[in-house]
């Protein structure tokens, strides 16, 4: 696949992450994806699409081995053929974050097995931050095995401490979600989740038991791994600068921002000041943020949460990214839209490479220091 048709793939799983979160009372999710898929470029190849796993935002963590090192620099690309075949699934993900928690030493290995009639799942490796909780799991390997392990599993069920893992969610708003998307094979993936503090969410505890009940798809009952989870991040940056910027319609205020070795997070809130609502209007559903850093240095989005009642004029939004290599001086918001034709309605404007337009807002740019 082209790097084109991944930067495609990763902005797609961005915009469904924003709208399927969104309660809005017309399911705009499948029209939009649609509509953009049947006015692809020729070239994409829509079985390798992923992006309907992963939020996500992104995500760029939709990949195997080989889809990573076609596109990553050549200097990583040739060290992650030094990697032995057993290596960590969070070093070949393709999520710098992740790569950065085996490396660091802040991930946990508890290589806890299960096995149910006949079918094996393993844990390799957990990590958590304090923001993103990410749980490698793998079933062994077959030079024969046909399908992949996220094909085989249907569905899943979390629990922190015994209690479901929605207990932690807002009471009247969001409902936490996990994400499951492709690790260094096919014989591995990820599942992947965070709180809703920021929306009025209760906090994950600092170290819980989490439970993973996993729907194997021939196997009647769930196979049920309980697997120990430790915030091993001790140093990290947060900040609460709270500044706003209006532009028409649109006051969008930067109330958190939270930077750690694995993952940057911020949480926006975004209030439609003339009265309109959030409900099918895609422009606003569909709006991103890039950070870059005092250098212009752009890091990468891999997830978020977001929330607006139906009819409602203000949308949370909790944005994941990468990490940066080193704490920056500063950070710069840079929101911008996607461009839609004017007569067809949900159908995206497209560059020359096949994927949607965007228009950055420089009304809304916000810059706020992180090092004194």
């Amino acid at each position: 696949m082209s790097i084109h048709s991944k930067q495609k793939d990763k902005e797609m799983a961005r915009i469904e992450l924003l709208i399927r979160e969104t309660p809005v009372e017309i399911d705009l999710v499948d029209r939009v994806i649609s509509k953009y898929e049947r006015n692809e470029q020729p070239q994409v190849v829509k079985h390798q699409k992923k992006w309907h796993y992963k939020v996500a935002f992104a995500t760029a963590m939709l990949v195997s081995l080989l889809f990573i090192t076609s596109f990553i620099s050549p200097t990583m690309a040739a060290t992650l053929k030094q990697v032995p075949v057993l290596s960590s699934i969070f070093r070949l993900a393709g999520d710098l974050g992740l790569q950065m928690a085996d490396e660091k030493g802040l991930s946990t290995k508890p290589q806890v097995s299960v096995t149910q009639e006949g079918f094996t799942l393993s844990v390799s490796e957990v990590a958590y931050d304090g923001t993103r909780v990410s749980i490698a799991i793998e079933r062994p390997y077959k030079e024969d095995q046909k399908e992949a392990l996220m094909d085989c599993i249907s569905n899943y069920n979390l629990f922190i401490n015994d209690e479901p893992i929605n207990s932690f969610a807002p009471s009247e708003s969001n409902s936490i979600s996990g994400f499951m998307y492709p690790g260094k094979d096919n014989a591995s993936v990820i599942i992947e989740f965070s709180d809703l503090r920021n929306q009025g969410g209760k906090p994950f505890p600092e170290q819980f038991d989490l439970t993973i009940q996993a729907f194997v798809k021939g196997i009647e009952n769930p196979i049920e791994i309980d697997i120990p989870v430790k915030n091993k991040v001790k140093d990290y940056v947060a900040l609460a600068p709270n500044i706003s910027r209006q532009y028409d319609n649109i006051h969008l205020t930067l109330e958190k921002v939270k930077l750690t070795p694995v993952t940057t997070s911020i949480t926006t809130r975004m209030v439609l000041t003339d009265n309109s609502t959030f409900t099918d209007n895609l422009t606003l559903l569909t709006m991103g943020i890039v950070i870059i850093d005092e250098h212009g240095r752009e890091i990468e989005v891999i997830g978020g949460n977001g929330w607006n009642a139906t009819n409602g004029n203000i949308h949370l939004d909790d944005l994941r990214y990468t990490p940066f290599e080193s704490v920056p001086k500063t950070i710069t918001l840079k929101p911008y839209i996607h461009l839609f034709k004017e007569n067809e309605k949900g159908m995206f404007q497209l560059d020359k490479n096949g994927y949607p337009k965007i228009q950055y807002i420089p009304e809304l740019e916000i810059t706020i220091p992180v090092q004194p």
